[in-house]
């Protein structure tokens, strides 16, 4: 195998043992002995890709905010139609994507709600993401209000906080309960209460 191949597996088992043990055990709780325990490699391994453990964070950050947030801005500014159809597309895009990388968005956040207000320095990193979904937002509810879909009466900041905080509980939820929830069911139910707050 090619040595740049080698090294992006390596960071990618790190990356993926590092998401599910702090999702387990909590950024604080997990130490890079047990995630390069976990990911069956030396110390020396996990300091060749990373400097520290603040550093992995960084990258599994910047992981959520490539992945998903910008996979998203892509996926519903390219829908054609009005603000239902982008809509559609948000809600869509958000389940499918979380199905298939559950870990990496419950993760990221838990690991927002323990780090946030603690001090810790990355704290910048995760309020950054999170204003940048939140005017991706408010910009679709702006766009909604000019079509007389949505209330002129909403705060369009102020709902796509609320929005954002939803779908972070429906996450965690759906993580916890998701053998017995019917996923689809459960997309429709969080787009119809989502909807029936902002249509005029």
């Amino acid at each position: 195998m090619a040595p740049n191949r080698q090294g992006l597996n390596t960071e990618n088992r790190i990356l993926t043992e590092s998401i599910r043990l702090f999702l387990e055990k909590g950024y604080h709780g997990t130490s890079i002995d047990e995630i390069t325990r976990s990911a069956d490699l030396t110390k020396g391994a996990f300091y060749w890709h990373f400097k520290s453990k603040e550093d992995l964070l960084r990258k599994i950050i910047k992981e959520y905010e490539t992945r998903f947030l910008d996979g998203l801005f892509r996926a519903v500014e390219e829908v054609e139609g009005g603000i239902f159809d982008k809509f559609e597309k948000y809600v869509r895009y958000n389940a499918a994507f979380a199905y298939s990388n559950r870990e990496l968005c419950v993760s990221f956040d838990t690991l927002a709600a323990e780090l946030i207000g603690a001090h810790h320095g990355i704290e910048t990193e995760f309020r950054r993401v999170y204003k940048k979904y939140q005017k991706f937002l408010s910009n679709l509810i702006i766009q909604g209000k000019k079509e007389k879909v949505f209330k002129k009466e909403i705060d369009e900041n102020l709902a796509s906080l609320v929005i954002i905080a939803f779908h972070g509980g429906i996450l965690i939820q759906w993580s916890m309960n998701r053998d017995k929830i019917d996923g689809e069911a459960y997309v429709n139910t969080f787009k119809e209460i989502m909807l029936n707050g902002l249509i005029a």
